[in-house]
């Protein structure tokens, strides 16, 4: 005889007999797997919370006026700084402001100068924040009042220079990669709008960045709902 297994469950299925019987080692192994896989989950959740903090933190260090917008993406204690602005020195203080961040390791300043096409910028966020763009719940689709809001958005565009990016953001709730597919099917849908009301769509880029750029922490519901936005990014250059 084999030895005795340990938590035996035999079962009947028609005419096939279920034996789930389990050893000393396979438990121990299975529990030893789990704690691991619950270690490892542990982990992650508690690298996502620093990297969100230290992505706040940065935001708040970069609330002035010489910025036309920013964006900000913490992998670990690495900062990525993105952003237009209308001179160098602007990029630089940021840069510098972000470096003294508590928790930053290190800064990829990506800030491009576009001097006045940032006017353009200002046009548009003032609009896009007076009014805004709302969509169906868990869906891409465009709730019907926000039609006149990109037309209007649309007409803006046509009379700037340049690129522009419809950037569009989600809190951290849920699954992080449903979020990413939903806020880039958000931004392709309004991108295609704008196409529609005369933007060409040389000039349109459209980028859901999910959760990856929080303005605010999303320890509650005020901060998930800033957190959920929608921007117009003039960005310079070419698409």
């Amino acid at each position: 005889m084999g030895k005795p297994k340990i938590g035996a469950i035999d079962l009947v299925y028609g005419s096939v007999d279920l034996d789930f019987r389990f050893s000393p080692f396979e438990i121990l192994t299975g529990s030893g797997t789990l704690v691991v896989c619950l270690f490892f989950v542990c982990v992650f959740s508690e690298a996502s919370a620093i990297e969100e903090e230290v992505a706040t933190s940065v935001t708040a260090a970069l609330n002035f006026d010489e910025l036309y917008w920013y964006g900000v993406e913490a992998n670990g204690q690495a900062i990525v700084l993105t952003g237009v602005t209308p001179d160098a020195a602007a990029g630089d203080i940021a840069a510098e402001r972000v470096a003294r961040v508590f928790g930053v390791a290190s800064v990829s300043n990506q800030i491009k100068v576009i001097g006045a096409d940032g006017y353009c910028h200002k046009a548009l966020d003032n609009y896009a924040s007076k009014d805004g763009i709302r969509f169906k719940s868990g869906k891409a689709e465009v709730v019907a009042s926000s039609f006149e809001t990109i037309s209007v958005l649309a007409m803006i565009i046509r009379a700037c220079k340049g690129p522009i990016e419809v950037a569009v953001h989600m809190d951290n709730a849920g699954d992080f990669e449903i979020n990413r597919r939903l806020s880039q099917r958000r931004a392709d849908r309004v991108a295609k709008y704008l196409v529609n009301y005369g933007v060409p769509a040389e000039r349109v880029r459209a980028v859901g960045y999910g959760e990856r750029q929080p303005i605010v922490r999303n320890e509650t519901d005020e901060g998930r709902r800033v957190n959920r936005r929608i921007e117009f990014r003039v960005l310079g250059g070419t698409v």
